[in-house]
Parts: C-alpha cells; structure tokens; sequence
C-alpha cells in the first residue's frame, strides 16, 4: 500500500466518523425537541373545576377553576338556554352586567365574544356551560 492510499482512507475514514457523530448530536438534538425537555409534573398543573354545575344560571369564580380561568375578572355567571333551532345558547355574565357568548350560535347574535376578556383558552369554561345545561332540567 502506498502511502497516497493509506492516506485516503485514514481521511475517509475520519470523515466517516465525524459524519456518524454530527448524525447523532442531530438525531438526540431532534429527539429532545420534539419531547420539549425534560420537565418535572409540577410544570404541568392538573387543578380544574372544582364546582359542580347545580342550578341555571351558575355563579363560577376563579378559585373554581384553577389554572384554567383565562377571564380578566374573577368571577361571574353562566347560563344556558335552548335557542330557537334547539342549540344551547352558552353565555357568561360578567359582575358589570356584560353577557359574553361562549358559542357562536344564533341566539348569541350581537353579543361580543368571550374572548374579548380572555387571555387563553376558554375551553374548560366552555365545557363546564354544558353542564349548566343539564342542571336547569
């Protein structure tokens, strides 16, 4: 063997190392990311309503609901009534009087969305005003 010859596999051989290498900090690298970190359970609050719908409407508050209250104010009313094609007309009353609709239905035409004083999402209060429904029966 030559030396030329020795010298480009020596070389292919170091390229082929550093390849494998470079593969696997991208594959861990990719792996992590997908898996966002490590994370400890405590990051991942599971607190959710704590209230049971007992009457149409229901008075709900932020201690109630958690982590999950998204609402700039920290209480208010829920209610539910059957609109004129049978769909449940989901709203919240905030302390000032101001009717919220929870869902984008007929009956709810006119009123602002709930996401005017929303700062996330509203879907555990959303889930929670069908429940109110059930209770008014």
């Amino acid at each position: 063997m030559t030396d030329r010859t020795h010298k480009n596999r020596t070389t292919s051989r170091t390229i082929r190392q550093g390849g494998v290498i470079g593969l696997s900090f991208l594959m861990a690298g990719g792996l992590l990311a997908g898996c966002n970190g490590v994370r400890h359970p405590e990051d991942f609050p599971t607190d959710g309503p704590t209230v049971t719908a007992t009457e149409n409407p229901q008075e709900v508050s932020a201690d109630d609901f958690g982590h999950s209250w998204a609402l700039d104010t920290d209480q208010g009313t829920v209610s539910c009534r059957s609109g004129q094609d049978g769909d449940p007309v989901l709203r919240f009353t905030a302390p000032d009087g101001t009717a919220y609709a929870l869902n984008e239905v007929d009956g709810n035409d006119g009123l602002p969305d709930i996401s005017e004083i929303a700062d996330g999402s509203v879907g555990t209060l959303r889930t929670f005003a069908f429940t109110v429904c059930d209770a008014g029966q």
